[in-house]
């Protein structure tokens, strides 16, 4: 995920917990009888909020309400499900010189060796960009009576292998594994 859009996610979840808890309280004020909750509830004209449906702008505003909501969360969902793909990683770069390497390439290669494992049903490799930071992700997905501890060890050798082969790039290896369920 992108470093603005899970900024904004947070920003978002936040204030609506917020608002939601500030609701929430102020309705248990009220049903508890708190004299400052019944005190300034009683200063809204019912009468007038009752009659702000039947007013001339409140259909237009409500549509632009809607309209701005909708951009929104369409916004949110592009910014949520957009292919955070990267290409390479710089492994060298001089002045007149600059060397690059397919993370693509080496996220299927590091799948490849980690699916030759015994117990591992397939793995998928892809290169990510993470928050900014290149990553060669890895999906691992193995049968339920799997060596983890035999298998870590053979992909921190792997991501190690990683690190020294890009030469100190600031490139990230993340392995995700999946364990079928015992039946």
């Amino acid at each position: 995920m992108k470093t603005f859009v899970a900024g904004v996610d947070r920003l978002l979840a936040v204030v609506a917990g917020l608002g939601l808890i500030a609701g929430g309280s102020f309705t248990l004020a009220w049903h508890y009888d708190a004299p400052w909750a019944r005190e300034w509830l009683s200063r809204f004209d019912r009468a007038r909020i009752a009659a702000l449906p039947e007013q001339s702008w409140w259909v237009p505003t409500l549509a632009v309400v809607v309209c701005v909501a909708v951009v929104v969360a369409l916004l949110m969902l592009i910014g949520n499900f957009s292919p955070r793909t990267t290409g390479t990683a710089s492994v060298i770069e001089e002045p007149h010189f600059s060397a690059h390497a397919d993370l693509s390439a080496i996220a299927s290669g590091v799948a490849a060796e980690l699916a030759e494992f015994p117990g591992v049903r397939r793995a998928k490799g892809t290169a990510i960009d993470d928050r900014g930071i290149p990553t060669v992700a890895v999906s691992v997905y193995a049968a339920a009576d799997f060596d983890v501890v035999a298998f870590t060890t053979d992909a921190e050798s792997c991501a190690a292998f990683v690190a020294r082969s890009l030469g100190g790039a600031d490139v990230a290896t993340r392995v995700q594994l999946h364990i079928d369920k015992r039946t």
